[in-house]
């Protein structure tokens, strides 16, 4: 039992591989866990961290959404360019 729990918090404690940057390690996580939502997730967590004042936030996540719409083929739609806010 207390291996299993050692895994899971491992799993939990996770650091991004060392060939990804932050970013790309969470816009990759946000693919896997929003699915289809993920963009639209990431420019969420945006606007909410521009709404609460924090720039350094809503750079981040929209830096987020940029590469989830690199990935995930989303770069030439006009919903894309558009700024959170």
């Amino acid at each position: 039992m207390l291996r299993l729990l050692h895994r899971i918090r491992q799993w939990f404690l996770r650091r991004p591989p060392a060939d990804l940057t932050v970013i790309e390690y969470e816009a990759v996580s946000l693919i896997a866990y929003e699915g289809r939502a993920a963009y639209e997730r990431a420019r969420e967590q945006a606007e909410y961290c521009l709404s609460r004042g924090s720039e350094a936030g809503c750079r981040f996540w929209s830096e987020v959404a940029v590469e989830v719409a690199r990935r995930t083929g989303m770069t030439n739609t006009r919903k894309t360019k558009e700024q959170p806010g």
